[in-house]
């Protein structure tokens, strides 16, 4: 910046003997990747990228310093040649950008042919302005046969080099093309650049207006959107306390010169020392609650509304109550969190029996993610997911604190999610249990009584024809037919079995008397010398849904099996009663549950039969030793008398 001020003043004092071609073309190189480059260092030193940007900008600040101040023969001779290495160099960024490496070892050559040119090309315009140190760049014709031939070297290093930078707009499409998330969205940028850059030499060559400007900002505007919209290199901090004094300087001056200019020589008599005392003053009265107000707004402008937790939550809570289908619901979350906050993902996360799965996601996880529990109900039932805003930034602790809050609203939204989502599964899995069960009766049927009946029925055809022959009438008729009926009686038998069989899968047979007897039949089964069953049942248990009957009765079929297996126990304790639920309480004094008690078929069998029947389900340690199955079945509402 300071040198690009001497150029000013230079050009301001006219004491610049080259043409202003080389100004229009390196003052805004200067500027532009100056800037950027110090930018990109700031947030990773060291960064190829931004060490390549800050030296083209450096080298062009130097040669508009240079064609400012070209009276002096130095100057001149810098000047005619020193516009060519910066352009160089921003070829060979953008071959590495965003990531400072090259797309992969077949873009070495590419790269090498690109700085040879560079070091080509300036040597020779260095050694050609050695004799022409003022007239090189303009319409003089060049006299020195050394110097043409210099040129000439010059010319064709420069034309490698363009055609180098179609290579690299190429390789640019290339990567497009194939990256993917927020290295595309960077890339995308760049190649449209490339497009305008393509534009700005069509112009130049028909020397229209404007090429110069589209050719040498469209690259740096392209690199500055990648880096702020995608918070390339960490420069969120950078950036935001570069824009708050930017603003703040603009209107301090500003301020400055309207208030002395409305002060002016009318109001002060032409003294405008009194002007500038009460512009002074004025802009120190009211630069804190300005500088707060500026601070507010580029701080919502880079960071959204953490520092308005309470604008974050309302609009959580709003969406939460008027969002109309549930499972739109953690969609719209996820990006209200991801607006609010300006990170670049957030995603719900919940916990399940096969492990951790995404529910809903917002944007692409390309840096550090930090996670946030989320509960509903009292118990935690997965977690949110917000990627940071570059890779070196974290979380403030009123950020933390705001997505903690948040996570409570996802909890339940997530919760709400689940369950639909789980009601929908169990709905198709009762679908296929069905039609698995038609078809185990269709092939039971089929392949069990279907030809046991149709052997009967053959057996009643022979005795048929026996008892109707005249010829075999009176040949062994009374033993033959005994014969025939007792293998159609055994067959009746096996026939009778099998459907008694696929009658009790349907619906165990010890219900046919009742819930009550029922469980008093499978109580007084385990109940031997080893182990003493006891059955209390506080309530009359007629009139229950079958569905019901059927869960109870396996529930404590599989806890006196486990009882009997597993727990060593002396005693049993089987408390059934009935109110609002049908509670069953299953209590043994054996030696309890382990740490880490592993979920069995049985178990798993248990939990499924409360779930369905959207009961309650509980297993843990009794008092003083031993384990308590709890169940809560939930009965239909009794219709009001």
């Amino acid at each position: 910046m300071a040198l690009l001020a001497l150029a000013v003043a230079g050009q301001v004092r006219g004491t610049g003997e080259v043409t202003s071609g080389v100004i229009g073309l390196t003052a805004p190189i200067a500027v532009a990747y100056t800037i950027m480059g110090a930018l990109v260092l700031a947030g990773v030193p060291g960064q190829p990228v931004g060490r390549l940007t800050l030296a083209a900008g450096g080298l062009a600040a130097v040669a508009t310093l240079a064609a400012s101040w070209s009276h002096w023969v130095v100057a001149a001779w810098l000047s005619q040649w020193l516009w060519w290495p910066p352009i160089g160099l921003i070829f060979l960024a953008l071959l590495v950008f965003p990531d400072g490496r090259l797309p992969s070892r077949r873009w070495r050559p590419l790269a090498a042919g690109l700085a040879a040119a560079t070091v080509v090309a300036s040597v020779a315009l260095a050694l050609a302005a050695a004799a022409h140190p003022y007239t090189l760049l303009t319409e003089v014709t060049v006299v020195t046969p050394q110097a043409r031939l210099l040129l000439r070297i010059a010319a064709a290093a420069i034309v490698l080099a363009a055609a180098g930078l179609f290579a690299v707009l190429g390789s640019l499409v290339v990567r497009w093309r194939r990256a993917a998330g927020e290295t595309r969205s960077q890339l995308a940028c760049l190649v449209a650049a490339g497009a305008m850059l393509v534009v700005g030499l069509a112009l130049s060559v028909l020397n229209l207006p404007g090429s110069s400007v589209v050719i040498t900002l469209a690259l740096p505007l392209a690199m500055t959107v990648a880096v702020l919209q995608h918070r390339l290199y960490g420069l969120d901090q950078v950036i935001h306390r570069g824009i708050v004094w930017l603003l703040m300087t603009v209107l301090v001056v500003g301020g400055f010169v309207v208030i002395v200019a409305g002060l002016g020589g009318e109001v002060t008599g032409g003294d405008t020392s009194i002007a500038s005392l009460v512009a002074t003053g004025l802009i120190a009265v009211t630069f804190e609650p300005l500088r707060r107000r500026v601070q507010r707004y580029v701080d919502r402008l880079v960071y959204g509304d953490r520092d308005d937790p309470y604008e974050v939550i309302a609009r959580l809570g709003g969406l939460l109550g008027w969002t109309g289908e549930p499972t739109a619901l953690l969609p719209l979350l996820t990006g209200s969190i991801a607006g609010s906050l300006r990170v670049p993902y957030v995603a719900v996360e919940i916990d399940g029996r096969a492990g951790p799965r995404l529910l809903a996601e917002h944007g692409t996880a390309g840096t550090p993610i930090e996670a946030f529990d989320m509960v509903a109900r009292g118990d935690r039932v997965g977690r949110l997911l917000v990627a940071t805003r570059s890779r070196g930034a974290r979380f403030t602790r009123r950020e933390r604190r705001l997505l903690r809050d948040a996570a409570v609203h996802a909890g339940v939204a997530a919760e709400a999610t689940r369950l639909i989502r789980d009601l929908q599964d169990s709905r198709e899995r009762l679908v296929l249990a069905r039609e698995e069960e038609r078809r185990r009766l269709r092939r039971d049927l089929h392949d069990g009584l279907g030809p046991a009946i149709a052997g009967m029925s053959m057996q009643v055809r022979a005795a048929q024809k026996l008892l109707t022959d005249p010829d075999r009438a009176a040949e062994r008729l009374p033993e033959r037919a005994g014969e025939i009926l007792g293998t159609l009686a055994t067959d009746l038998r096996t026939c009778t079995a099998e459907l008694r069989q696929l009658v009790d899968q349907l619906r165990p047979a010890a219900l046919d008397h009742g819930l009550a007897d029922a469980l008093r039949a499978e109580c007084r089964r385990f109940d031997t010398t080893g182990l003493t069953v006891r059955l209390r049942i506080e309530q009359p248990l007629d009139g229950l849904p079958a569905a019901v009957e059927v869960a109870a009765y396996r529930i404590v079929a599989e806890s006196l099996t486990n009882v009997a297996r597993h727990a060593r126990a002396g005693a049993c304790q089987v408390t059934v009663r009935r109110g609002r639920t049908l509670r069953i309480d299953i209590v043994d004094d054996g030696v309890g549950l382990s740490a880490a008690p592993r979920s069995g078929v049985g178990l798993d069998s248990m939990r499924e039969r409360v779930a369905e029947l959207g009961g309650e389900y509980e297993i843990g340690p009794a008092q003083p030793r031993g384990t308590a199955v709890r169940v809560a079945l939930a009965l239909p509402a009794e219709p009001a008398s």
